[in-house]
């Protein structure tokens, strides 16, 4: 079965099981890295807000042997799971001053995005750019986030400067820094029903160290925080070589260890080809701090 017949078979379906209720549409979403996938859309009462499945990963599935009808119940599922309730008011997620306190940042690759960069505010930093979003609060969704796009700027009549500085002020803050060793990491990964997420452990000095969020959620901006690449590499009293593995997260290693930049361009290439999902890539190639001058370059 060709792929746009079974977006057509899952579209059936849901309508069987949603009835007359509700309103279900496909539409194209312009993801990370130009990526561009099929959402579909379920409409529930004319609601303004809806959760939107992207179907690609499911056809996967299908070629894997699943069923139309298993496959329409996990996304019915959910879909249910993550409908907002009726009385939810909408403008809570437009109004300005409803979301100035969430509005955070994060990077993605500039090369790679110039169609959404049209689309954006944003700032270019190097061979990246720092684009906004809106960080949801968790009683609304568990974890969700919205892109701030230039019809966000005109609806607040406020200047792509503006969100800036606000982004740069409320992202340490509510996307808290996370900075462990590469030892710590591994502990917790495997270890992670036994640890304590509030247990903070030592600063441990070693060859590679781990910097993201909290959240775990577009933790590679987290080198743009004021001072933290500074105090770190006074820490440990060494340039430091980044690697960006994702957007979610970047590597760092004390300039020491490292022999050649071109050996660690290689692997991040080849790491990028085979293991990092398209959408979570962040560059191809390292950054390098400098103590001395105190800034990123590449």
């Amino acid at each position: 079965m060709e792929y746009s017949i079974f977006k057509e078979c899952i579209m059936e379906a849901l309508k069987e099981r949603f009835g007359d209720e509700s309103k279900i549409e496909y539409r194209e979403v312009l993801k990370n890295n130009g990526v561009k996938l099929d959402g579909l859309v379920v409409r529930f009462n004319d609601s303004l807000i809806s959760p939107t499945v992207y179907v690609n990963d499911y056809y996967d599935s299908f070629i894997g042997g699943a069923e139309i009808n298993e496959i329409a119940d996990n996304i019915e599922r959910l879909i249910k799971e993550n409908s907002i309730k009726e009385d939810f008011d909408a403008d809570r997620l437009i109004l300005f001053e409803n979301v100035k306190d969430r509005i955070v940042f994060k990077l993605i690759n500039y090369d790679r995005n110039k169609e959404l960069l049209k689309t954006v505010p944003h700032k270019k930093y190097l061979d990246l750019a720092i684009v906004y979003y809106i960080s949801v609060k968790e009683d609304i969704f568990e974890s969700a986030s919205i892109l701030i796009n230039n019809s966000h700027l005109k609806l607040w009549n406020k200047t792509k400067e503006e969100i800036h500085e606000i982004a740069v002020s409320n992202s340490p803050n509510i996307m808290k820094p996370d900075l462990k060793s590469m030892n710590q990491t591994l502990r917790e990964i495997m270890c992670r029903n036994e640890m304590d997420e509030d247990e903070e452990e030592e600063f441990e000095d070693c060859s590679m160290y781990v910097l993201s969020n909290k959240k775990k959620q577009f933790g590679a901006s987290v080198i743009l925080y004021e001072n933290l690449m500074k105090d770190f590499s006074d820490r440990i009293k060494s340039d430091v070589w980044i690697i960006p593995s994702s957007v979610h997260e970047v590597i760092m290693i004390p300039s020491k260890y490292v022999d050649s930049a071109s050996g660690l361009d290689e692997m991040i290439c080849e790491v990028n080809a085979t293991q990092v999902p398209l959408t979570d890539i962040l560059s191809d190639h390292a950054y390098k701090y400098s103590r001395a001058e105190k800034c990123i370059s590449f």
